[in-house]
């Protein structure tokens, strides 16, 4: 039983990195500029992207380009500076702080999260699918069969003490071709399970990328639910042609 919660534990962390480390490859260190907390739309108006904070949120512009669901190893220079000119994100923390380290803090006690709109390298849009978008953030695959193959192992334990809950996996549908996926999922980190809300939708040509993700733990998350809520029903998207 203990080598077997070792190695879930194992497991756990590294989901975690994969959420925070390995798919999120340089939130550690952000050049951000200055934010605000205040209750007022987040907009990108050339993209026709906004979402509606509460009083006392901050948010701040991240400057640098996140390289989520992209593999860091085949970015070169140029491509990394291609990257910087096709994203737009912005922090979302509900402690207030306009100084953020990191992108996305599932074990944090107060919500937090990002709002990004992000032109697709060409690449990428020749093979983005509604299940790639199901795995930008986190290997939801993967992180479900290794959940599967520890309830296998140890059915008891790995149910009171699991490593991966998928809550919610929808397909999403709006106005003007706008398509893609809301999951709601929870990870196990130090801090116990972290619950995150993950949107992650393209424009009608499947040429933009929008996401919204929202995390904290899941005892926070409980505890905060009608905040992020209002934010999460807020996300409204109106593409231009210069999106």
């Amino acid at each position: 039983m203990v080598a077997r919660a070792a190695d879930r534990r194992r497991w756990s962390g590294s989901v975690l990195r994969a959420a925070v480390a390995g798919a999120v490859v340089s939130v550690l260190v952000l050049t951000s500029a200055c934010g605000s907390a205040s209750n007022k739309y987040v907009t990108n108006k050339a993209a026709g992207v906004y979402v509606k904070v509460p009083d006392g949120w901050s948010h701040v512009r991240i400057q640098d380009p996140q390289l989520l669901g992209i593999d860091a190893r085949q970015m070169s220079p140029d491509m990394y500076v291609a990257l910087s000119q096709r994203e737009w994100m912005t922090k979302l923390d509900a402690s207030g702080s306009t100084q953020p380290t990191t992108a996305l803090a599932p074990d944090s006690q107060q919500p937090n999260g990002f709002l990004q709109v992000r032109q697709l390298l060409p690449e990428e849009a020749k093979t983005i699918s509604t299940n790639s978008l199901r795995n930008l953030l986190v290997s939801i695959d993967d992180a479900e069969a290794a959940q599967e193959a520890a309830i296998k192992q140890d059915p008891v334990g790995a149910r009171l003490h699991p490593a991966f809950l998928l809550l919610s996996d929808e397909t999403v549908k709006k106005a003007d071709g706008v398509h893609g996926v809301h999951l709601v999922y929870q990870l196990s980190t130090s801090a116990g399970l972290a619950e995150i809300d993950q949107t992650s939708l393209l424009d009608q040509n499947q040429t933009v990328l929008y996401q919204l993700v929202i995390t904290c733990t899941a005892f926070c998350y409980a505890q905060n639910s009608p905040a992020v809520d209002q934010v999460l029903r807020s996300f409204t998207i109106k593409p231009t042609s210069t999106s």
